[in-house]
């Protein structure tokens, strides 16, 4: 049964119908058939329509879009609307029956019950009973049915989540780790310090301010990074100190454009979430483009929405053996699916000489007060 579920194609589902019908129809075919072998058979194909169109919308519409949602005014007007359907259908094929067939004895009588009534004598107080039953003998099977497998999918979807969110947060931590692994480069720093060491000796005034660039941004990295969440006034400064202290290695050969811009300063977001991308626009941009690098770097903050413009001149190389690239990106793209979900949009294209990163990510109620 497990096997045969798992593989659930709509031949399968098509048979189960089938198989479904021939039993519920089946009985109301018997109990017809009881009561008048010969001059039922109106009534039955009234039961078997109603019936048929009844469970489909009911199952595939209605249980969808009002029963799980939990618009249950909505279904209780559906209620009344099909069985006032279903009432009116049974009033005119009893008619039929009784004027364009021979019904015998027990079934006349039945219809003539029906005719004296009257079209709406299912809502009457003296007869609502009686046709309650009938309305409820003739769905209550397959739409029981229904609404029980909508009950056990809502709920394996919730555990489903649940699952998926438990194992997201499991993660988090190596993701965070991962994360704090990648996210600067060693060259970087050692480059750095050259160049540093090159300012101070030289009693360069730079020196102190490129130390005092580096103290902060490794503050940042080893302190505040593991906050959930941070203002993203402190995220520019670590882009605006990453790009100074790469400006010494580079000077004047490779021409960056910088623009940082949020119309709310003290608005938060997940840290870290730039930082890649700009530091590989520095690995990998000025030192395998053409003498003409560039980089360019626009980040925009406006109302609720962030966008974040990343891109470089980029000359494709071929990749040495065993080369394992782009875990600092992957974890960014984990991050983002862990925070914001279907919040965000990143975009990455390599294309004539130019590498580009696009993302837009639309800040949360809590981040942007």
């Amino acid at each position: 049964m497990t096997k045969f579920f798992q593989n659930y194609t709509i031949g399968k589902r098509i048979f189960l119908h089938l198989c479904f019908w021939l039993v519920v129809l089946g009985m109301q075919f018997v109990v017809y058939q009881r009561i008048d072998f010969s001059n039922s058979w109106i009534l039955f194909s009234k039961d078997v329509f109603s019936l048929l169109t009844i469970f489909y919308v009911t199952a595939y519409i209605i249980i969808p879009r009002w029963f799980i949602p939990g618009k249950f005014v909505l279904c209780i007007l559906w209620l009344i609307f099909i069985y006032a359907w279903w009432s009116f259908l049974s009033y005119f094929a009893g008619i039929l029956t009784l004027h364009y067939l021979s019904p015998g004895p027990r079934l006349a009588n039945y219809i003539k019950d029906v005719e004296d009534q009257g079209i709406f004598g299912a809502f009457k107080p003296s007869s609502i009973s009686d046709y309650l039953l009938d309305f409820i003998f003739l769905v209550a099977l397959p739409l029981t049915v229904k609404i029980v497998q909508a009950f056990m999918l809502v709920r394996s979807s919730k555990m489903e989540l649940e699952l998926k969110n438990a194992e997201l947060e499991l993660n988090n931590v190596q993701l965070e780790l991962a994360f704090l692994k990648y996210q600067i480069n060693p060259h970087f720093l050692l480059n750095t310090l050259y160049s540093i060491y090159v300012l101070v000796s030289d009693r360069d005034e730079r020196g102190g301010e490129s130390m005092m660039r580096l103290s902060s941004i490794m503050v940042y990295l080893l302190h505040e990074s593991n906050q959930p969440s941070i203002e993203i006034s402190r995220e520019f400064q670590l882009l605006k100190d990453y790009v100074e202290l790469e400006k010494l290695r580079y000077s004047e050969t490779v021409k960056i454009d910088l623009i940082l811009s949020a119309e709310n300063e003290n608005c938060m977001l997940v840290p870290l979430i730039f930082f890649p991308f700009v530091e590989n626009a520095f690995k990998h941009g000025p030192r395998l483009s053409a003498s003409s690098g560039w980089i360019s770097i626009r980040i925009v903050v406006n109302n609720d929405t962030v966008y974040m413009h990343v891109s470089n001149a980029y000359r494709e190389l071929p990749k040495p053996e065993n080369y394992v690239g782009g875990l600092g990106i992957e974890n960014v793209r984990k991050r983002l699916e862990l925070h914001y979900r279907d919040n965000y949009n990143l975009e990455i294209k390599s294309e004539e000489g130019v590498f580009s990163v696009n993302l837009v990510v639309t800040l949360l109620p809590e981040e942007n007060p």
